[in-house]
């Protein structure tokens, strides 16, 4: 069970981050100019001022969150991974609270609406992971298994989402 968590946290930190901005790596400000062959800007406008909020959204969760993937790294036991996963599903939904707040222009409403969704779906996803005391380490092994492969696919949308937030 032992590389599970590891493989798990590995997933939840670069879906959910972006690949891990305050890492060293490109952030969601730079991964966007990067993408565009390094001359590609932020768009102009009400659009821009909304995509520079996303971005802040999320590096605030990347730091606050920062102890929780730190914790799924580390961790073996699933004794300690399930407070760890529940803990985690909270800072996703406060997450999508937080993108939910923000205030885009009018034509990118659906766009601020499906991140917040898509936040909530990572918040249910690894929540889910946070009370499985019934299941053996094995069976818990094989939920992490499976939860994993969920999370990188909401959590690849959203993370395009908020690197690119164009209407």
């Amino acid at each position: 069970m032992s590389l599970l968590p590891l493989l798990l946290g590995a997933a939840l930190l670069l879906s959910a981050c972006g690949g891990g901005g305050s890492t060293g790596g490109p952030g969601p400000g730079d991964t966007a100019t990067a993408a565009n062959g390094g001359g590609g800007a932020r768009p102009a406008g009400p659009e821009g001022v909304w995509a520079k909020e996303v971005e802040a959204v999320m590096r605030r969760f990347e730091n606050s969150s920062a102890h929780s993937v730190e914790a799924i790294h580390t961790s073996t036991s699933q004794f300690r991974l399930e407070p760890t996963y529940a803990t985690y599903s909270d800072e996703l939904a406060k997450l999508a609270e937080r993108l939910e707040a923000t205030v885009p222009p009018a034509g990118c409403e659906h766009l601020r609406d499906e991140m917040g969704e898509l936040a909530r779906k990572l918040s249910d996803v690894t929540g889910v992971l946070g009370d499985q005391r019934e299941l053996s380490p094995e069976e818990f092994s094989a939920l992490a298994y499976q939860q994993t492969y969920k999370f990188s696919r909401v959590g690849r949308r959203l993370t395009n989402l908020t690197i690119h937030p164009h209407c």
